[in-house]
């Protein structure tokens, strides 16, 4: 079996004489670590924007090249020229091979969106090798990489190869249980503060808190600065701003080196400094400066209790270990919930305040493009329609269910035998 080991690098780029962090991928091959160039230039070219991301990728990429390693044809082929190589039913039968091993363990993940989407990523890996001018069998304009798992052909196959032996369609049936285990609602009032609680290191549920307040990704708050510069130079504490301002814009660097403006409220910074920049910041501060050597510049903000900079992938991990913590101290607590609850709170909030009683009419069905714009620009989304709708309808969830209009939709009203009655 092929081991690829995942590892970030930190280096500044010659070419764009910055600091750039990104995944690479090294093979055991022949007892040598082997570099795999071609995939390590894409990861550099393609995600040095989002480390989180470049470990998704990096980790896709290396899952396919394992798969690889098992087939016939790539036996006796030095990893790094699997991408000269590699053809379209290579990308369909890896497909095939993951479904094959979900059924037979009978799981709910990955499922087969997640599946489509990995090869999806596989295959933009090597629409990138073609346009780079290395050379690759993989057909960018023909769909015969896609596994059609709605086939009855194709799920027989898997069943033969899984040892199914039932008649039902395993595949749609785990892709329900999947559907099932996903968060379908806003994270309630009790939930937040169970969460808030139970964060085992302060500083992420003070992040949790910031991020119900602008709706920013983990990628963006992790970032954060003590003191900003250039367009946010005027980001300081709270205590240092104009008091006579209840908000400021800041400009977030996003998803593919996406500029925006956001709005930060002023409440937000002074959370921020009353329970963090007082009272936890200079501990961790000294603490960088006894392990970096270096005092702890004024860009980073968020430390851990170790003085390590937070991460995306570290407020990602905390709380998912937060929350299985919250779930063993209160059951109500749904284990599905994620740090994009937050990101998720705070436009369904804005969405009550702004259109309150009309939420329920269809008047609030028509496109308000203003406050639209106000969503889309908070939250880095090009789509005004769709995430108009999106939180529209989440705000009318919270909406009906405060005034008792979900919850008791099935009570002793409804009798059966009445309804007979009245409409037999």
């Amino acid at each position: 079996m092929l081991n690829i080991e995942l590892k970030s690098i930190s280096y500044t780029s010659a070419s764009l004489e910055i600091e750039v962090k990104h995944y690479v991928l090294i093979a055991d091959y022949k007892n040598k670590k082997i570099l795999l160039s071609v995939p390590n230039l894409y990861l550099y070219e393609r995600t040095r924007s989002s480390l989180q991301t470049s470990r998704r990728y990096a980790l896709i990429i290396s899952m396919f090249y394992r798969f690889l390693a098992t087939r016939k044809a790539y036996k006796h082929l030095a990893p790094g020229d699997y991408h000269a190589v590699v053809q379209n039913k290579d990308i369909r039968h890896w497909q095939i091979h993951r479904q094959e091993n979900r059924v037979k363990n009978n799981s709910s993940s990955p499922t087969s969106e997640t599946i489509f989407e990995d090869a999806k990523i596989a295959l933009n890996f090597f629409a990138w090798v073609q346009k780079s001018g290395f050379t690759t069998n993989i057909k960018i304009e023909l769909e015969d990489w896609i596994a059609n798992f709605k086939n009855s052909n194709l799920l027989n196959y898997i069943k033969r190869k899984a040892g199914v032996r039932i008649s039902s369609d395993p595949i749609r049936a785990l892709d329900r249980e999947a559907s099932q285990k996903k968060p379908h609602s806003l994270i309630t009032n009790q939930e937040i503060k169970t969460l808030l609680g139970i964060y085992p290191d302060k500083v992420y549920s003070v992040i949790f808190l910031f991020g119900l307040a602008t709706a920013m990704r983990p990628m963006e708050i992790s970032v954060f600065p003590l003191y900003g510069n250039g367009k946010n130079k005027h980001i300081l504490p709270y205590s240092s701003m104009p008091e006579d301002t209840n908000k400021f814009t800041y400009t977030v660097l996003g998803k593919g080196n996406k500029l925006r403006d956001i709005v930060i409220p002023a409440y937000a910074l002074k959370d921020l400094e009353e329970n963090y920049i007082k009272t936890e910041y200079t501990a961790r501060k000294k603490k960088y400066k006894e392990k970096f050597g270096t005092p702890c510049p004024p860009s980073i903000l968020f430390l851990n209790s170790e003085g390590d900079p937070v991460t995306e992938r570290m407020i990602s991990n905390a709380t998912y270990y937060a929350c299985k913590l919250a779930h063993k101290s209160d059951p109500a607590f749904r284990t599905n919930n994620n740090f994009y609850q937050a990101r998720h709170w705070w436009p369904t909030m804005m969405m009550i305040q702004h259109r309150g009683a009309q939420l329920l009419s269809p008047a609030a069905d028509v496109l308000d493009a203003a406050f639209g714009q106000v969503l889309t620009a908070q939250l880095g989304h090009e789509d005004i329609s769709t995430t108009y709708k999106h939180y529209l309808d989440l705000a009318r969830v919270l909406i009906m269910a405060r005034d008792g209009r979900v919850n008791d939709i099935i009570s002793e009203d409804f009798n059966i035998h009445v309804q007979i009655a009245e409409y037999g």
